[in-house]
């Protein structure tokens, strides 16, 4: 319980203790329960939770992500600007959130090949905050939290006793995807694709929420950006115990929460996101990622005419290495 919290709870308390001695009527029972209920709303309300993010050309949805989390009752989010110079700014997008104290950024300009920015900025962001915070979620932009609506806020989701031997939540994807959808519309992602696949082989993909306070920093190791190493006290949307460290949890458990995961939105954006290359790997790696992929994205959309002008107007130029 925070300091502003204990003050708020002695202070009730002493409220309560007049009131006995002003009427000898009042049942110590009737206190003993009020103290109760207000001890348990209080530390209830009060788990603090943090989003960490890494962000590289999402200017057009950051602003949709960090609205979506402030909403559901996250309080504070980390973003790891990993945009090159010369690209945009996502400050512009959402300045008064920054001024506010609700988003900070940090940015990130990894120079080293052999590092990968998703890992370092996941490392990073628990080895700085997780004494500041309960639990801390590693999400990214494209990928929005639904929690079941018997829960109004994503505090009364972890607070749930489903949940109090688990260190770290595996929340699955839902993949969400309309493949006849060809170019960006001005609108809020949440609103433009509607259409979602429970049988897309992606959906086993999970993504972590973490306890804070943790005696070390259990993505120091880590392999993948979905999953921490935290065996044997990882559970599921719905408590279940994982007994394994994945990147996966096999079948897809939507029981309490999910993650509507954006992967491609409109092909124009897919190739854009193509283009700005990955940051889960290191630049060798995200090079031969990206040939592969573009060599097969040239395959599948041959015959198709707006796909190839799409194409040649995001790959003017682009050769293939063999």
């Amino acid at each position: 319980m925070s300091e502003n919290t204990k003050t708020k709870f002695h202070r009730y308390f002493i409220i309560l203790v007049k009131l006995r001695k002003k009427n000898k009527n009042v049942s110590l029972l009737l206190l003993l329960s009020i103290v109760i209920y207000t001890y348990n709303y209080y530390t209830k309300n009060n788990i603090k939770i943090c989003l960490c993010a890494i962000a590289k050309n999402e200017i057009l949805y950051i602003r949709e992500f960090v609205e979506h989390y402030k909403k559901i009752g996250y309080n504070k989010i980390i973003i790891y600007d990993n945009n090159d110079e010369k690209d945009e700014n996502i400050e512009e997008a959402i300045e008064d959130y920054i001024q506010n104290g609700f988003v900070k950024i940090i940015k990130l300009r990894v120079t080293n090949p052999d590092i990968i920015p998703q890992f370092y900025a996941y490392k990073d962001c628990y080895s700085r905050y997780n004494k500041f915070f309960d639990w801390l979620s590693f999400y990214d932009v494209d990928e929005f939290l639904e929690i079941d609506k018997k829960y109004n806020l994503i505090q009364d989701f972890l607070k749930d006793k489903t949940f109090e031997k688990c260190k770290n939540i595996k929340i699955n994807w839902l993949i969400y995807f309309d493949k006849n959808i060809l170019y960006y519309e001005n609108k809020p992602v949440q609103e433009r694709i509607r259409k979602y696949n429970y049988n897309d082989p992606s959906n086993i993909h999970i993504k972590s929420t973490v306890r804070g306070n943790l005696s070390k920093n259990y993505w120091e190791k880590m392999l993948t950006p979905h999953s921490s190493e935290l065996k044997f006290t990882s559970c599921s949307s719905s408590g279940k115990k994982i007994k394994y460290d994945s990147p996966y949890n096999i079948p897809p458990d939507y029981t309490n929460a999910f993650l509507k995961h954006y992967k491609n939105k409109s092909f124009e954006e897919y190739c854009y996101k193509l283009k700005r290359g990955r940051a889960d790997v290191n630049k060798t790696l995200s090079k031969v990622k990206f040939n592969n992929a573009y060599k097969y994205l040239l395959l599948k959309s041959k015959g198709n005419i707006e796909k190839s002008k799409i194409i040649y107007k995001i790959f003017e130029n682009q050769t293939i290495i063999d």
